[in-house]
């Protein structure tokens, strides 16, 4: 198509005009965000793995010595044993089953499984009548007194042989009973409560299997505290649990997202991006730091703000969420965000995700589960999965959506939300490589298969720089459809005017083409793309924003030009 009349004189021209009648203060970023953030990314609730139910206070105030231990385990409220095999797996069983009324059902959510335990004292005969030698001041760890059951104190231990483990499972004598890898199992398996009791008790009882020796001068521990303080026993030195702050951070520019897949991730799962902090080190400096060092990602250092912090005692972390934010490079009229590159060989990528492409792929229909909790699904090409929504890093990515589509909808009716806002005609689900169909919830501008040949069928679009345009309104506008450009070419300007309100928006049309998606060798999926027409300047790139385009929908493809 030949560019639309206009009495402006270029494009170029068009933009100025566009900027200088569209000025406006924006609101802070901090004011935008503050309703969002009221509550928190756990809407006012304990994060997950927050022992808020679990009292420790009370006992602690007094002298936990071996004899106050004693007395714990036996007293009116009761106490019980929680086991941990010697692999680290806690035995847990069918909530069915159940393990005494609990003070608060509020506090618990639909959880499938309960923390086996067993009463102190029957543990200790059933230790007595296997030949263990068992010791609860010695060999237990008090975890506290479980406030969602009447206030029952709580012990724990990592059986050291087979035979106290034994000796737990004959005492418990529940068909049900299995063991569980404590993060899966703390992660869905268990409510709130006990995921938070069960996650605590590992962290303590792993850290105590480690403890040997003493620190200063290597002679051997006593245990202290209810087993929380290693005592040495000739230097009289004292160990407590090592507790290792980490910052995760959520690093947006505009309306895209930065995520990084670790190298010992499977395919297709991504994180923020996170790391240790290290000795004399601000936090702030910690999430400039690990931003620069994993994707050479400047941030601006104005823009760091803490959000919100969770335990994480896999084994000993506290992560301290925050939020960041990247100035945009200019793309013609587009603002970008800069390409991240590896630096180190943690990360084995990072690439930047936009807000379609993420609420259409987090939708509770589409997502896929986290594969660290032990789902086996495998995540094909072209979507995503994230961390488990008990986690602070998904929660961070969760406000940050609603957040950006709550603007949205404030601004424009649904119906035009993607033209007015985001420059393209299609959804994000829409135009994917994956084996959508309409009977899938795919819609018209899908990459269909040809079940013959095994390709795609093509796409055609047509792009278009939107001069004058509107406050909100996007600068550049596509729409890919599987039918011809013409039509799509009177549908884009249509839009274009019906959005502008009829004011001046003009639609110039800047690149119409074919687009169609290929399978490779190696699994990933390639999109070719055939030029029926471009119009570049110095200002515009017209290949370059087609593929910037193109990107928002999908992300992990590669964009080749063919003839």
């Amino acid at each position: 198509f030949a560019p639309m009349a206009t009495t402006l004189a270029s494009p170029a021209r068009a933009r100025l005009a566009t900027k200088s009648a569209n000025v406006s203060p924006r609101a802070s970023r901090r004011r935008r965000c503050a309703a969002a953030r009221e509550a928190g990314p756990f809407d006012g609730e304990a994060p997950r793995y927050d022992a808020v139910r679990l009292d420790t206070n009370g006992d602690f105030m007094r002298a936990l010595d071996a004899a106050r231990v004693r007395e714990i385990a036996v007293d009116a409220r009761g106490s019980v044993i929680v086991c941990f095999t010697q692999r680290g797996h806690v035995r847990t069983v069918g909530t069915a089953r159940g393990d005494g009324e609990r003070a608060d059902e509020d506090v618990e959510d639909a959880a499938s499984r309960a923390p086996a335990v067993v009463d102190t004292t029957t543990f200790a005969r059933a230790c007595a009548n296997a030949g263990v030698d068992f010791d609860i001041a010695r060999d237990a760890t008090y975890i506290g007194r479980d406030l969602t059951r009447d206030g029952r104190a709580v012990f724990a231990i990592r059986a050291p042989n087979a035979e106290m483990d034994a000796a737990f499972v004959a005492a418990l004598d529940a068909p049900d009973a299995d063991s569980r890898a404590v993060k899966a199992a703390t992660a869905k398996d268990l409510g709130m409560a006990d995921a938070a009791l069960i996650a605590n008790a590992s962290s303590l009882v792993n850290w105590r299997s480690k403890v040997k020796f003493c620190r200063e001068c290597g002679s051997g521990v006593t245990w202290t505290r209810g087993g929380r303080v290693a005592k040495c026993v000739e230097c009289g030195a004292r160990t407590r649990p090592d507790l290792t702050p980490a910052c995760l951070s959520l690093i947006t520019c505009g309306n895209y997202v930065l995520l990084g897949r670790n190298a010992k991730w499977p395919q297709g799962f991504y994180s923020l991006l996170a790391g240790f902090v290290e000795p004399s080190e601000t936090l702030e400096r910690c999430v400039a730091r690990e931003a620069f060092e994993e994707a050479s990602i400047e941030l601006t250092p104005s823009s760091i703000e803490y959000v919100a912090s969770q335990p994480w005692p896999f084994p000993n972390q506290i992560m301290l969420g925050f939020r960041a934010a990247v100035e945009p490079v200019k793309l013609g009229p587009l603002k970008m965000p800069p390409a991240p590159k590896l630096r180190d060989d943690e990360l084995s990528d990072a690439r930047w995700f936009h807000v379609d492409y993420l609420a259409s792929r987090l939708a509770p229909e589409r997502a896929f589960a986290d594969p660290r909790d032990g789902a086996m699904e495998e995540i094909p090409f072209g979507e995503i999965a994230l961390p488990g929504e008990h986690a602070l890093a998904r929660k961070l990515v969760q406000g940050w959506l609603d957040e950006k589509l709550s603007s949205r909808r404030r601004r424009c009716d649904d119906r035009l939300v993607t033209t007015v806002v985001e420059g393209s005609f299609f959804t994000e689900c829409e135009l994917s490589s994956g084996d959508d169909s309409e009977e899938n919830g795919g819609g018209s501008a899908n990459f269909v298969e040809d079940e013959q040949t095994g390709e795609y069928h093509s796409l055609n679009f047509v792009m278009v720089e939107v001069l004058l345009a509107q406050e909100g309104q996007a600068p550049v506008v596509i729409r890919a459809a599987p039918v011809d450009t013409a039509v799509i070419h009177k549908q884009v300007v249509a839009e274009v005017e019906r959005v502008g309100e009829g004011a001046r928006a003009i639609a110039y049309v800047r690149a119409t083409g074919k687009i169609k998606c290929k399978k490779e060798s190696s699994g990933a999926q390639s999109i070719y793309i055939k030029m029926f027409s471009e119009a570049s300047d110095d200002g515009f790139d017209a290949r370059a924003i087609t593929v910037a385009m193109l990107q928002k929908a999908c992300p992990f493809h590669e964009f080749h030009f063919s003839q």
